[in-house]
C-alpha cells in the first residue's frame, strides 16, 4: 500500500486480481510501480517517488490496484472518464433485458451478479368458489401440490396465496364443492410484469472481455472498453510450438490459425493489456493502445530484462510437463529433466509466463522474478 494522509490518497494492491500484465508500469508518470511474480501470483513494488495520484488504478482493468481520496474511490482520470466522457465498461438497457442471467453464468471474473424474483401473483391468476356439501373425504387435502387446502369446520378452504389454479381440487372433489377455474394460460400479458430484479456490474473486475455481450440473446448488454489500438505478430520471431500467448491471455482473445504455417490471431476480445506482450518467449508480439477520447497518457514500453529463479519442489514425480510445455526449455534454458527430477535455475530466458507452475500436477514449481541483478 502506498498513502499520502496529508492529502488523504491511499492506494491498494488486491493480488488475487493481478494478472501481470505491467499496464501500471506502463502509465505511471514516475515510473514508480514494477509488478513481479511471485510462485502463483504476483506483487508489486512501489517506490518512494510514488506521487499517490491513481493513475495506476485508474487504467489497471483488472481491479488489481485500487485508489481512494478522501474515502471516494477513483484517480486522476476517473472524474474525465466518468463525468466529462461518460466511460462505463458495462451498460445494461434494463428494457431489452429479459434477466436470464447468461451473462452471469458466462462472466470469467465473477464481475456479473443478477438478481430476480417472480411474484406468483402476477402469473397464477383465476377464480375459486366454494359450496356447501362436503363429506371431508379430504381428497382436495391429500392432491393438493401446494398444500393449500384445508378443511376447517367441515369446509374448504383454499389459501390463495399458495394456490396455483392447477384445478386438480375442483375435479377431485366427488360432491363438487370445490370450483377452480384457471386463467393462468391465458394471462400472456402479466408475465412481462411478474419478473423483476437487476444487473449488477463490478467495474473493478471486469475485464471488458465482453463475453456477457456475446451470449446475450437480447442484446440488452453493450461492452465498451477503454483502450482501442493494434496488435503486432512476427511471424519470424514466434516459437511453432509455443502457446504462451494464447494460454495466459486473461480475456481469452488469442487463437491459433495452421493454414499456412502458425499465425496468431486477435479476436475482439482483446483488451490490449499487453500481457502476450510481457510473456512471448520470443517477442513476437507488440500491443499499440491508445485512448479513444483524446486524453493524454503516455504509454511507457517497458523493456527491462529480468532474471527468473524456478524453484522444484522435493515431491516432483519427473512427469516432464513441466520442460514439454515450456517454449524455452530446450537445451536446459529454463527447466530440464535430469535422473527423473526436474531441475529449476536462475535463468534470463525465462518470462515467467508461469505455465509450468499453473500445469504441474504435483504443485511443486514456484517461479520468481528476481529484483536484482544476480
Amino acid at each position: 500500500m502506498a498513502s499520502d494522509e496529508e492529502r488523504g490518497n491511499y492506494l491498494y494492491f488486491v493480488p488475487e486480481k493481478c494478472v501481470g500484465c505491467g499496464m501500471c508500469e506502463s502509465v505511471c508518470p514516475k515510473a514508480a510501480i514494477a509488478v513481479y511474480r511471485n510462485g502463483k501470483g504476483f506483487e508489486v513494488e512501489i517506490g518512494n517517488n510514488c506521487a499517490v495520484c491513481g493513475t495506476c488504478s485508474d487504467f489497471c482493468q483488472f481491479g488489481a490496484l485500487r485508489f481512494s481520496r478522501n474515502g471516494k474511490e477513483g484517480g486522476l482520470y476517473t472524474e474525465i472518464l466518468k463525468e466529462e466522457i461518460g466511460f462505463n465498461k458495462v451498460t445494461v438497457n434494463n428494457d431489452d433485458c429479459i434477466l436470464c442471467a447468461l451473462c452471469m453464468k458466462n462472466c470469467p471474473r465473477d464481475a456479473i451478479k443478477v438478481v430476480r424474483s417472480v411474484d406468483l401473483k402476477k402469473l397464477r391468476s383465476g377464480e375459486i368458489s366454494i359450496e356447501d356439501g362436503c363429506i371431508e373425504c379430504r381428497l382436495c387435502v391429500e392432491n393438493c401440490p401446494t398444500k393449500a387446502i384445508k378443511i376447517y369446520h367441515g369446509k374448504p378452504v383454499i389459501d390463495e396465496d399458495k394456490c396455483i389454479y392447477c384445478e386438480i381440487c375442483s375435479k377431485i372433489c366427488p360432491m363438487g364443492v370445490i370450483s377452480v377455474r384457471c386463467d393462468s394460460c391465458r394471462i400472456f400479458d402479466q408475465r412481462i410484469y411478474a419478473v423483476s430484479g437487476a444487473v449488477m456490474v463490478d467495474e473493478h473486475s471486469c475485464s471488458t472481455c465482453g463475453m456477457c455481450e456475446e451470449v446475450c440473446p437480447t442484446g440488452a448488454i453493450r461492452v465498451d472498453r477503454i483502450f482501442e489500438g493494434e496488435q503486432r505478430w512476427e511471424k519470424e520471431r514466434c516459437y511453432e510450438d509455443c502457446t504462451v500467448c494464447r494460454d495466459i491471455c486473461p480475456n481469452n482473445a488469442i487463437s491459433y490459425s495452421y493454414e499456412d504455417g502458425k499465425a496468431v490471431i486477435f479476436s475482439d476480445r482483446c483488451n490490449f493489456c499487453g500481457t502476450c506482450e510481457r510473456y512471448c518467449p520470443g517477442s513476437a508480439i507488440e500491443i499499440e493502445r491508445r485512448l479513444k477520447e483524446e486524453i493524454e497518457v503516455e504509454f511507457r514500453r517497458i523493456r527491462e530484462k529480468r532474471k527468473k529463479e524456478i524453484r522444484i519442489g522435493e515431491i516432483c514425480i519427473g512427469c516432464g510437463i513441466c520442460e514439454s510445455i515450456c517454449p524455452v526449455s530446450k537445451n536446459g534454458k529454463t527447466i530440464e529433466i535430469v535422473e527423473g527430477k526436474a531441475e529449476g535455475r536462475v535463468s534470463e530466458y525465462c518470462t515467467a509466463c508461469g505455465l509450468c507452475v499453473v500445469n504441474c500436477p504435483v504443485e511443486t514449481i514456484s517461479v520468481r522474478e528476481l529484483k536484482e541483478e544476480t
